[in-house]
């Protein structure tokens, strides 16, 4: 979903939990990145793993994160639901943020 023209919105799932425990296994938003490819049936140009530009893998303040663009919404509303649960049923943190058109396009533009 945009939030005006010049934003968009995004997802960060944050890796530990709200009593402040670590999430394990370490690479798991790798994992829900691929499950997130999956669903929407997207591989990105040379590279090896499963990826698409609606979900990014980061490392925010020493924090394991999965960073998840509001167009999954709309793309594919079950693997929205799906990550938005995953976040819910393993006590993650879910930020809403608005990031710029630029922003985010740069994330898409991410080769790991």
């Amino acid at each position: 979903m945009t939030t005006s023209d010049e934003s968009i919105e995004t997802f960060c799932i944050k890796g530990i939990t709200h009593q402040g425990k670590t999430f394990r296994p370490g690479d798991w938003g790798e994992r829900l990145m691929g499950v997130i490819t999956l669903y929407v049936g997207e591989r990105r140009p040379g590279l090896h793993v499963a990826s698409t530009r609606l979900a990014m893998p980061v490392v925010e303040a020493g924090v394991k994160c999965l960073i998840v663009c509001g167009e999954l919404r709309r793309v594919c509303p079950d693997a929205f639901d799906f990550v938005i649960r995953f976040a819910r049923d393993n006590d993650l943190p879910v930020e809403t943020r608005a990031r710029s058109r630029e922003a985010a396009y740069a994330s898409a533009a991410w080769t790991g």
